[in-house]
């Protein structure tokens, strides 16, 4: 038998079941009392002091979940997993909103249960890590119906060559699901690079895409290949191919469609086998209408679509997305620090997060970084922030005041655009002309942000003079 590890509460009305978690825990090397409803768990908890409770949702004509209030006000330190039946992601939402750590359907394998259990007591989480999740899914992260669908067409690519076009608002993990695809994939021993599209100036946009002969403009000293040639047999994304110049859409079309790139000054094509995913935060068909992006390499890209939601709208992610950074920052940081507690937790939850999963990692990162005493503390992660007391904002202005606001007076474009500009300008206020801050806290990229702020004739030093 291993060393003691710590005490853990089963309470299950089934006798095969406690049976089976009793000598499961002990062999792993725990203490293990086991009693059958509230009542009974009640009294244990009066008298030990356990490291972890294991609660049944069905105890006969109990509900389970109506002890987890009293476990919390009793033994705030106890760490407490459900155990249920009920492979109900809305039940463990519910479940980990209410206060549980985690949720377990009584199918899951036992090694996996202990690995968790495990990582918990020691103050950090291993998601995303376990043998049993297949490479490709690794930082595929959450168990929404919107992340399940995404993986559901992520298997049902890997064995064809279609060009994907990934959707989705700056900071929801485009590029995470693109490295997902690749891996997936019979490419998945071959490269994958990503370029951004908005990135890169446009007079060495094209040559970053297709290479270029020596001599061809005044800096090519040397023959160059293009990303296209060097991910020959692998895979290429094209992040915000929506910034893409009209004149190098007209190109990329015909790489698409002929199979084969020629660099610049070069006479002859060469022949390629690149599997392409694009990717873009703007909204690629008021681009198409607009006259801004070519329609027909838009149907040319859109083979499949892959529609990747904002955080706002998979919150029951979150508490898997914070466990996933927490393991991998402690690891980078050679720290130790604990799971947020409820409360914590429930401000992250409520949050809206409009830099989605890149402004969740960045607070994370940010809360272990600074944090003094081993906890996450909501001051910490939302240091950057200046909203009064409040360091997370439920809401800037009343729904009342919202809806009372001039954008609604507007079309739909025009209100866009009067948005962007006022956003822009709000938070270059606030971060004194910053725009290294302004594309941090606005999940744009500068090249991306440069361009709105001459579109609009914004003087961003006056924001610094004002400093």
């Amino acid at each position: 038998m291993n060393s003691y590890l710590g005490r853990i509460l089963l309470v299950d009305d089934d006798e095969k079941v406690r049976n089976f978690y009793t000598a499961t825990f002990t062999r792993a090397g725990y203490t293990t009392i086991a009693v059958s409803d509230l009542a009974s768990m009640r009294e244990a908890l009066s008298k030990y002091s356990f490291d972890a409770v294991f609660l049944d949702l069905k105890l006969g004509r109990e509900n389970g979940i109506d002890g987890l209030p009293y476990v919390l006000k009793t033994a705030p330190f106890t760490m407490v997993f459900i155990l249920s039946s009920q492979n109900s992601i809305d039940k463990a939402i519910e479940c980990i909103d209410r206060g549980a750590n985690w949720y377990f359907t009584k199918g899951t394998e036992p090694d996996d249960i202990l690995t968790k259990l495990a990582s918990y007591l020691e103050g950090k989480s291993e998601v995303g890590e376990k043998s049993s999740v297949e490479p490709w899914r690794e930082n595929l992260v959450g168990t929404s119906k919107a992340i399940n669908e995404t993986a559901e067409t992520i298997l049902k690519l890997r064995d064809v060559d279609s060009t994907v076009l990934i959707l989705g608002e700056s900071g929801t993990g485009k590029e995470v699901v693109a490295r997902a695809l690749h891996k997936a994939s019979t490419r998945a021993n071959a490269r994958f690079e990503a370029i951004n599209c908005g990135a890169i100036p446009e007079n060495l946009l094209e040559s970053e895409l297709f290479g270029h002969k020596k001599g061809s403009f005044t800096d090519a000293k040397a023959d160059r290949k293009g990303i296209f040639e060097i991910c020959d047999k692998g895979t290429l994304l094209l992040d915000e191919i929506g910034d893409m110049p009209l004149a190098l859409q007209t190109k990329l079309l015909r790489v698409l469609q002929e199979k084969q790139v020629q660099p610049v000054g070069a006479s002859t094509a060469v022949k390629i086998e690149t599997r392409v995913i694009a990717a873009t935060h703007r909204d690629i068909l008021d681009e198409v209408k607009s006259g801004r992006f070519r329609e027909d390499l838009y149907y040319r890209l859109s083979v499949v679509m892959v529609q990747i939601p904002a955080l706002r709208h998979r919150k029951e992610d979150i508490p898997l997305l914070v466990d996933h950074f927490l393991s991998k920052f402690n690891k980078r940081f050679k720290k130790t620090i604990n799971r947020p507690s409820q409360s914590t937790m429930s401000r992250l939850m409520n949050y809206d997060w409009p830099g989605n999963i890149r402004e969740l990692q960045n607070a994370i990162e940010r809360g272990i970084v600074l944090s003094g005493d081993g906890n996450l503390s909501v001051d910490d992660m939302f240091s950057h922030l200046k909203f009064g007391e409040a360091a997370v904002p439920t809401k800037v202005v009343s729904e009342e005041g919202f809806l009372d606001h001039p954008f609604f007076d507007l079309p739909l474009t025009d209100a866009k655009q009067a948005f962007e500009k006022t956003y822009i300008e709000r938070l270059l206020k606030l971060n004194r002309g910053n725009v290294a801050e302004l594309a941090r806290r606005s999940g744009r990229y500068r090249a991306d942000l440069y361009r709105v702020i001459e579109r609009y004739g914004i003087d961003v030093d006056s924001y610094r003079q004002e400093s």
